[in-house]
């Protein structure tokens, strides 16, 4: 299991490389448990995703609110069908012109189908809903 969920994460991380959101979303399975916690009143593309017309919509939200300057991902753990990918990233908010430069961690669970069943990305929450 652990070569299946590893060979899927580097398909993810190689489409977003690519910016093949469409692509990424196809990853995810029809009932995902996707949540990037934080002030979603203020931040329109954070909170929890259901499935993959709900992670497209995520992307498109993302790619109205910020330009990315940087998503790089240290390293990918990965026992079984879960894993945790680390890494930094930097973004500007469009509205506002301010700077994101936080860590991040992403936690994912892949399914015997090879889909992607959670993702859950942790960040310096308070810094972003203050940027925008």
């Amino acid at each position: 299991m652990s070569d299946r969920t590893r060979t899927v994460l580097d398909e993810f991380f190689r489409r977003m490389s690519t910016g093949d959101t469409d692509g990424a979303s196809e990853l995810f399975a029809d009932d995902v448990a996707w949540d990037i916690p934080g002030a979603t009143d203020l931040v329109p593309w954070i909170g929890p995703r259901r499935n993959p017309a709900e992670v497209r919509e995520f992307y498109a939200l993302l790619d109205k609110g910020i330009i990315k300057d940087r998503f790089d991902v240290e390293r990918v753990l990965v026992d079984g069908p879960h894993a945790v990918a680390i890494g930094r990233l930097r973004s500007i908010i469009r509205s506002t012109g301010k700077v994101i430069d936080s860590p991040f961690t992403i936690e994912f669970a892949v399914d015997d189908h090879g889909r992607i069943t959670k993702y859950l990305l942790l960040e310096d929450s308070w810094h972003v809903a203050n940027a925008v």
